[in-house]
């Protein structure tokens, strides 16, 4: 068949459609050409997918799991009590049969330093909604502590890092001291910590898991 279309010039042309048959043909033939191909390397194929296969199995397997494991214990932790905001008669926060205590540090007198002045304060971290909310002294006191490194289902609060590469291929890029993550279980969630003073480096110091 052929349509009859109108030139610039005003005169008419017969323009036919595309042979429908000759494309299904040049498909079917492609088709052919590529399982050919495949049939001619399948020995190549194969020992180019059992790699990636193996590589993204063993990632699914470590990684997978721990998206289906949330962090259940909130923890205690106190800002503005590290050695360098010490002045004379500052106190720090500790853990003692799982009630915290609040121990009296005396300094030397030192006319020559005067640190600055930070008032050290508790927060609790809330860990279903990420988020840190302070706390009174009287009020944290009558919680159950646990100072264990790990959390009972296994989780803990460790450093950042700098990480580079691509997945699953990943590297270390040194560790970064003003961040904080929640980690355990092959995954880690980054904490939005409130900190009371300077940088999260020396202004954060974890006491215990609320029980």
């Amino acid at each position: 068949n052929r349509q009859v279309v109108r030139r610039s010039d005003g005169g008419l042309t017969k323009v036919g459609y595309p042979n429908v048959s000759i494309i299904v043909c040049i498909i079917k033939t492609c088709k052919n050409m590529s399982l050919e191909m495949i049939k001619k390397n399948i020995t190549l194929v194969i020992g180019i997918s059992i790699p990636i296969l193996m590589i993204l199995f063993v990632a699914g397997s470590i990684y997978l799991p721990g998206l289906f494991v949330k962090p259940h214990f909130n923890f205690l932790y106190v800002s503005g009590d590290d050695s360098y905001y010490y002045d004379n008669n500052r106190y720090q926060y500790s853990v003692q049969n799982d009630k915290l205590v609040k121990n009296e540090i005396k300094q030397p007198e030192n006319q020559n330093y005067n640190p600055p002045r930070v008032e050290s304060k508790l927060y609790i971290y809330d860990v279903a909604e990420n988020e840190a909310k302070e706390i009174s002294f009287a009020d944290a006191q009558n919680r159950n502590l646990d100072s264990s490194v790990k959390s009972p289902d296994d989780f803990e609060v460790v450093y950042g890092s700098r990480g580079d590469g691509f997945f699953p291929f990943f590297w270390s890029g040194g560790t970064d001291y003003n961040t904080r993550y929640l980690k355990g279980h092959n995954v880690s969630k980054k904490l939005n910590l409130q900190l009371n003073g300077g940088s999260s480096y020396n202004n954060f110091r974890f006491i215990g898991w609320i029980k």
